[in-house]
């Protein structure tokens, strides 16, 4: 089973890498408008509000929301690193 702090650095490692792809202030945009999550300006994940896996699912589908199949690529590289954590309802491959 993931520990809270997993799903913290998953979805940190997850905005970080559209920061890198759509560009610091887009990224943060996307990720500051889920209410799930508590995002400071550097992209960390300071606090997550409810279930933490349902945060992570609301924070895959905003980017995918956003630019498709560019953001499936992310979450895979990312959530490869965290094998305990599944994304049950997202289409990812």
């Amino acid at each position: 089973m993931a520990l809270m702090g997993d799903y913290k650095k998953s979805i940190t490692e997850i905005i970080k890498k559209q920061m890198d792809i759509l560009g610091p202030a887009v990224a943060l945009s996307i990720a500051q408008k889920v209410s799930a999550v508590k995002v400071s300006p550097t992209g960390e994940v300071m606090e997550i509000i409810g279930d933490p896996k349902s945060a992570l699912e609301q924070v895959a589908e905003a980017y995918i929301a956003f630019s498709g199949e560019i953001s499936k690529m992310i979450l895979r590289s990312v959530m490869k690193a965290y094998p305990d954590i599944t994304i049950n309802h997202l289409q990812l491959t």
